[in-house]
């Protein structure tokens, strides 16, 4: 079963995704209007309902408020007319009964002395009498069950209309079940009696109000207790207009829910077309670029909410990429060529080796080494262009490291490769976060070419401060003209073409500097030589970072000097 139903959403599922974004749109307007239409309209057909009802409960309820003058109006079949004992009764046509009504379909006027008190249904006139009350067992035995204390007695009585009237319909039931009843000509119904109608009856259960059908006629009935303890009244009035008002409501609900959902549907798709033109702008764009690779196009952004952020996002990405893609271009352009010299250079020497015997020994040693040294230059650059392509700082380990004491490490390592120059060290306990393996890299370019561009003797001057690390030498500086391209892949200045170098150290500096939010500067000192700064963001130290000391490499290189004194010289 689990894995049925999982069919069963995944297929839903489905056709939600294949369905267009512009008619899920349709599709959620029409569902939110329908769903508040549907509430609305259930709502209001439940208020309007109980308030209907309420009105008929409470004017059954009003029928049956003792103490109101009332008529009495007993059905033939229950007395007629002869000597009683105790009791003087007088038979008489009711004035709307004409001279051709029928003797059974008389009723009588039951004449006697009442409390003003008596209980029956309101609007009923109750007539005085002018003769005794009957006694007790008389009217037990006639099934009149009635009480007489002194002068007061009751009667079980209805009201004098035919059910459905204009009055609705009534009726006693007594204690011994026999139920006295309208007795219009063609009536001949009664109201339902159950066992919460005895329960009433016995005073167990209090009155109640509930729904019937009588006569294929739906009527709400109250059933309540006589109050003089002669059984109970059931009074009823039709539910015909009620019916009739809460169908036509509801019909009238049906059609607004239904042009609700069609008025929700068609505003939903004139919507969806304006909302979706500037997606459909940024759709047309998007194919034009995969269509074309054209990576300099951009979308016009014409809006300030989310689609105007959507198609500005877009254009940046657009403008990344492409710039991504001239750097691909470029370098793979720079790497070629820089690779042919070595690589011509490299086959000239193999094919001189391939001379064999004709060769000597001291040419074969010469081209051997040449050709080892033209290996070592492509591994640089090799190793250089690899460099190059890691443009993410997420892609590194980051960590924090001491500037200082990574500039002392950087210091020791070139001091073995250029053991005439002389170094110059002047650095503060600076902490930054970077890789250390780029760091350094950074670190030495900016030290080779202090070395490779300053005096054979040096010196080289090393300054770190606050995040900074400056290197200066003592050359013949920088041509002004070259100085916004220094930093650039394999650009070479004019007097440098004839030094070996890649042209890729400083662009590695540059690249360091900017993937740890940093930048890389350079500058012509006014006393000569060139100055090239390394810029980091600066970490907070601690008590722990500031008491780390140099690696043996920099105790070796760079040898404590008395408090106070200047710069250090190796």
């Amino acid at each position: 079963m689990r894995v049925a139903w999982r069919g069963v959403r995944a297929a839903r599922g489905g056709r939600l995704a294949a369905m267009s974004f512009r008619r899920r749109i349709i599709l959620m307007a029409a569902g939110a209007v329908a769903a508040a239409i549907v509430i609305a309209s259930v709502l209001v057909y439940v208020l309007t309902r109980n308030e209907l009802r309420g009105q008929v409960d409470a004017s059954l309820r009003d029928r049956l408020i003792p103490g109101k003058p009332q008529t009495v109006q007993v059905t033939s079949q229950a007395l007629r007319p002869g000597n009683h004992r105790g009791v003087k009764t007088t038979a008489r046509s009711l004035p709307e009964a004409g001279a051709g009504t029928s003797a059974p379909a008389r009723d009588l006027l039951f004449e006697q002395r009442v409390s003003a008190r008596a209980s029956a249904p309101a609007g009923v006139k109750v007539l005085g009498s002018a003769g005794a009350l009957p006694a007790p067992a008389e009217l037990a035995r006639r099934g009149l069950e009635g009480s007489a204390r002194g002068t007061r007695a009751s009667l079980q009585v209805v009201l004098p209309t035919p059910f459905g009237g204009a009055t609705g319909y009534a009726q006693l039931v007594l204690k011994n079940g026999r139920v006295l009843r309208s007795a219009a000509p063609g009536a001949g119904a009664a109201l339902p009696i159950t066992k919460a109608t005895r329960a009433v009856a016995a005073g167990r259960r209090d009155a109640f109000l509930s729904d019937a059908t009588v006569l294929r006629a739906h009527v709400r009935v109250l059933t309540a207790r006589d109050p003089l303890g002669n059984g109970v009244w059931q009074v009823a009035t039709p539910l015909t207009q009620v019916d009739s008002t809460l169908h036509r409501l509801l019909l009238v609900l049906v059609a607004v829910s239904l042009g609700g959902i069609a008025l929700a549907a068609a505003l939903g798709l004139l919507v969806s077309k304006a909302a979706l033109v500037p997606v459909r702008r940024l759709t047309g764009a998007t194919e034009r670029v995969a269509q074309t690779s054209d990576l300099a196009h951009r979308i016009p952004v014409r809006e300030d909410g989310e689609l105007g952020r959507l198609a500005d996002s877009f254009n940046t990405m657009l403008a990344a990429l492409e710039r991504s893609q001239l750097a691909q271009r470029q370098l793979v352009s720079d790497a070629s060529h820089e690779l042919r010299t070595p690589l011509t250079s490299v086959r000239a020497n193999l094919d001189a080796l391939a001379m064999g015997e004709r060769m000597g020994e001291r040419d074969r040693a010469r081209v051997i080494s040449a050709a080892r040294a033209q290996l070592a230059e492509l591994t640089v650059l090799v190793g250089d262009l690899v460099d190059l392509s890691k443009t993410e700082v997420d892609a590194m380990e980051v960590e924090p490291v001491r500037l200082d004491l990574a500039a002392a490490d950087a210091l020791a390592r070139a001091r073995l490769h250029a053991p005439a120059c002389r170094f110059e060290l002047d650095a503060e306990p600076c902490l930054v976060s970077a890789s250390p393996g780029r760091l350094d890299r950074a670190i030495a370019n900016l030290i080779d070419n202090a070395v490779k561009w300053g005096p054979a003797c040096g010196p080289v001057e090393i300054r770190v401060r606050d995040g900074c690390l400056e290197v200066r030498d003592r050359g013949p500086g920088i041509d002004p003209e070259d100085l916004p391209h220094v930093f650039d892949r394999f650009y070479r200045a004019r007097a440098a073409r004839g030094l070996p170098g890649s042209g890729l150290g400083l662009a590695i500096v540059r690249q360091v500097a900017e993937t740890h939010g940093g930048n890389a500067r350079c500058a012509n000192l006014h006393d000569g030589g060139a100055s090239l700064t390394l810029e980091l963001p600066v970490l907070a130290m601690t008590a722990e970072d500031a008491g780390v000391t140099a690696s043996p490499a920099r105790e070796a290189a760079v040898p404590r000097q008395p408090a106070g004194s200047g710069p250090t010289g190796v």
